[in-house]
């Protein structure tokens, strides 16, 4: 069974390995060198209280209160006072895999033994993961520094017995789910309140699961390119190597060999182009699809550091013994990072999009009008267009940068904020809306194949033609259809597709995504 545990050490969590548990229901395991971590960075902050010394949020108030001097008396209340003043949030709760993927992701930060909590907390921590308990979390809430104060405070108190989780897919008081697995509430010491609540956590799980999904959109953008490069009859000239070697950006190069590969034993290859040049959104692929694949490289190597990241404040320098104010809290490294991809992505939609306006007009695709065989008395796939503009429109309005916005709170101690939260958050439902859209790019080339005579298509494409032609039948006369579209993106989630064309053609990007 140690296979289906992911071992934490502070420094190799993967976006991969995080989500077979958030997804795949993988457990985790604090690693020996974490807890030897924790324990000493914990023993360093226990020796400074025993001598009476000033520790930012252990001796003093937070944020504007840090000049206010907590008596030893007072320090455990302090801490949970923090847990219960700042569980405070608005709008819908968070997606379960967030929630966990956030709790995931905080203890992994405690194996670098940074934050000076006790193991007994971070074990408890652990037991939540295991046990699959998913406390209840507002989405509204998180400045994104310092970290995600509010829902790390609707986590953590699920660790003191206060507020609601999901247990077995039931909301219950969290008191009653601790008693149910015969664990009590721990009892917060100084210092632990903070280290809980102060880091980067809920957005960077966000960011993780972003970042995921793109990755799994990119590769499947390839497919629904080829297919319609077939269904259009399209001009592959502009995917040579000649042309990408004279611009030799990565992702470019990668994404227009990628295409050629799908589309092997396709007659596109071998015959003369139906047109001197296609309209952008086909010619100009390599270059806006290779665009997207650079910056979702760019936003997986900060997420990747970051998951590896200790993000609370102060934290414990193990060398010098030393007791260090900083920010490593501020959300704007993945703010930054979610903003720009959310905007990249918005484009992989937009161009998917013009595809599939490209499939519909017959005056440009000499394909029958709406691909319908009786257009007029039926409307054939008009209004999947409709659906997939109302989705880019979406699109752009999430893909309006958050990381720009900044309101001092504090009464001005924190006077700069990241609104990384918003940024994540708002890439995580944009990724999910282009989802949809390259399966109804997918679905509307599908239907297109159909009027196709006398040509051979690429084995690998036409595996995954005759793949969803056992769920869905070609569209003869108008019908209800959205559930086979929907059915289409339900393949492109779990990577369907994917694994049809891998068997022929191996990795569909080679290296890397």
């Amino acid at each position: 069974m140690e296979h289906e545990i992911i071992i934490l050490d502070g420094n190799s969590l993967t976006i991969k390995n995080l989500i077979e548990v958030t997804r795949f229901g993988k457990k985790v395991k604090i690693g020996e060198r974490g807890k030897n971590r924790i324990k000493k960075a914990r023993k360093i902050i226990e020796d400074k209280l025993e001598k009476n010394e000033i520790i930012y949020g252990v001796s003093t108030g937070f944020g504007k209160l840090a000049n206010t001097i907590i008596s030893p008396l007072g320090r455990e209340k302090l801490q949970r006072n923090l847990i219960i003043s700042h569980s405070i949030g608005f709008g819908p709760y968070l997606p379960d895999e967030i929630v966990l993927g956030a709790m995931v992701i905080e203890l992994n930060s405690f194996c670098k033994g940074g934050s000076g909590i006790r193991l007994r907390t971070v074990e408890m921590l652990e037991k939540l993961i295991n046990n699959n308990i998913i406390p209840i979390v507002p989405s509204i809430g998180s400045l994104g520094a310092s970290g995600d104060l509010s829902p790390l405070a609707y986590i953590a108190r699920v660790l003191i017995g206060e507020g609601e989780a999901k247990y077995e897919n039931k909301v219950q008081k969290s008191s009653d789910i601790l008693s149910t697995l015969n664990l009590s509430p721990i009892k917060l010491h100084a210092k632990e309140g903070i280290s809980l609540i102060n880091g980067t956590h809920v957005l960077t799980s966000f960011a993780a699961h972003t970042v995921l999904d793109s990755e799994n959109i990119l590769k499947n953008s390839v497919l629904a390119i080829g297919l319609t490069l077939e269904a259009f009859d399209g001009n592959i000239d502009a995917f040579s190597s000649f042309i990408m070697n004279l611009r030799p950006h990565e992702g470019q190069m990668r994404f227009a060999k990628s295409v050629l590969n799908v589309l092997t034993g396709s007659d596109l290859l071998s015959k003369q182009p139906k047109r001197i040049q296609d309209p952008y959104s086909i010619r100009c692929s390599p270059q806006v699809h290779g665009a997207i694949i650079d910056a979702i490289e760019h936003s997986k190597r900060l997420v990747e550091i970051e998951i590896n990241s200790t993000t609370d404040n102060p934290l414990i320098n193990q060398v010098t013994a030393e007791v260090v104010s900083g920010g490593n809290f501020h959300g704007e490294p993945i703010g930054l990072a979610m903003d720009y991809l959310a905007i990249a992505m918005t484009d992989l939609g937009n161009i998917s999009e013009r595809r599939v306006n490209l499939l519909l007009d017959s005056s440009i695709s000499g394909l029958p009008s709406f691909l319908s065989e009786k257009p007029g008395l039926n409307s054939g796939l008009m209004m999947i267009q409709y659906a997939d503009v109302a989705l880019s429109g979406e699109n752009k309005i999430l893909s309006s940068p958050a990381s720009i916005d900044n309101t001092s709170v504090s009464a001005n101690q924190e006077d700069h904020v990241s609104m990384g939260l918003t940024a994540s958050k708002k890439a995580y439902q944009l990724v999910k809306n282009v989802t949809q859209m390259v399966g109804i790019e997918i679905y509307t080339a599908c239907q297109g194949l159909e009027f196709l005579e006398n040509r051979t298509i690429s084995n690998t494409l036409s595996n995954i033609y005759l793949f969803i032609r056992e769920k869905i039948p070609p569209l003869k006369d108008d019908k209800i259809f959205d559930a086979e579209v929907y059915w289409i993106s339900e393949q492109i989630e779990k990577r369907s597709f994917i694994k049809i064309a891998e068997q022929n053609i191996g990795e569909i990007l080679g290296d890397g995504l």
